[in-house]
């Protein structure tokens, strides 16, 4: 079993080429051998194509969305098995695809994700762990989001109805449920989910693996981004709910403590020292 030969990575990106560049060098920092499948409707494509993608499919702008973007990397993939990534990921020393094939292989799960890092858009300050992960319940005319909730155990894993969009899974199961391509920027996560939900498959998170994510908002990219109205009207319309509720937290309280202050500290005292730096440099000119 080898992560580098059994897996291919597929990521769907517009607009974000600096967050692409990125995520392609930690890919190959810690996978140099893993074929990488970029899908890409942004206005310029890459010219040239960074020699870490496999794989590169640029379409006419704006004209695919996330999920009809996902769905065409799924057919470019020719391993048995497949993660799905974000644009604006960073892979480290925890993120271990290895474990995370294992554990599709080795146990009951179809699908397997891990834990999500998250960090603020403009500073890159640690957030925390985000619990986005949880069940999902439609019940009158209500979407429930029970954050970090779970089904039970299996294997010693926990049962979610859902994950984080940094997973593995067989390359079939995404042939056979594939995204709903009529949502373009919005609610396709929770749609495919609920489909996944409605065949009983399973969806686990492991503990120990890591993948770190760096939300960024070039105006180039939120002025598509922020136009959610739509699918969002789409995914209440498709499974007949109204209102949507999410139950629990994102962060847990000591994440302030944990992560965010200290990350606030070291950030505001690099900016104290360019600062200084600065004025020390207009002094020298005055002078």
């Amino acid at each position: 079993m080898s992560v580098e030969q059994d897996v291919t990575v597929v990521v769907k990106t517009f607009q974000r080429p600096d967050s692409l560049c990125r995520l392609l060098a930690s890919i190959r920092r810690f996978y140099p051998g893993i074929a990488v499948v970029v899908v890409d409707d942004s206005e310029a494509p890459l010219d040239p194509v960074p020699e870490g993608i496999t794989s590169y499919r640029h379409f006419p702008f704006d004209s695919l969305g996330v999920s009809a973007g996902r769905n065409a990397g799924v057919r470019e993939v020719e391993t048995e098995y497949v993660l799905i990534c974000d644009d604006d990921m960073v892979l480290g020393r925890k993120t271990d695809l290895g474990k995370m094939l294992r554990t599709v292989r080795a146990t009951g799960f179809d699908l397997v994700s891990c834990r999500w890092m998250d960090h603020e858009p403009w500073r890159s300050i640690r957030r925390g762990y985000r619990r986005y992960e949880g069940t999902l319940e439609i019940a009158d005319g209500t979407l429930v989001h029970h954050l970090g909730e779970t089904r039970g155990t299996i294997d010693g894993l926990p049962v979610f109805d859902i994950v984080h969009q940094f997973f593995v899974t067989k390359t079939e199961l995404l042939r056979e449920n594939p995204w709903d391509e009529r949502f373009k920027v919005a609610g396709e996560h929770v749609a495919f989910f609920l489909a996944l939900k409605e065949r009983r498959l399973l969806c686990t998170r492991l503990p120990d693996v890591v993948v770190y994510h760096y939300p960024a908002l070039p105006p180039e990219y939120q002025s598509f981004r922020a136009n959610t109205s739509a699918d969002v009207n789409l995914l209440r319309e498709t499974r007949g709910f109204d209102r949507e509720e999410v139950v629990g937290r994102l962060f847990r309280p000591s994440d302030t403590i944990v992560h965010r202050l200290p990350g606030t500290v070291a950030a505001t005292g690099k900016r104290a020292v360019r600062v200084a730096r600065r004025l020390v440099r207009e002094g020298r000119v005055r002078a």
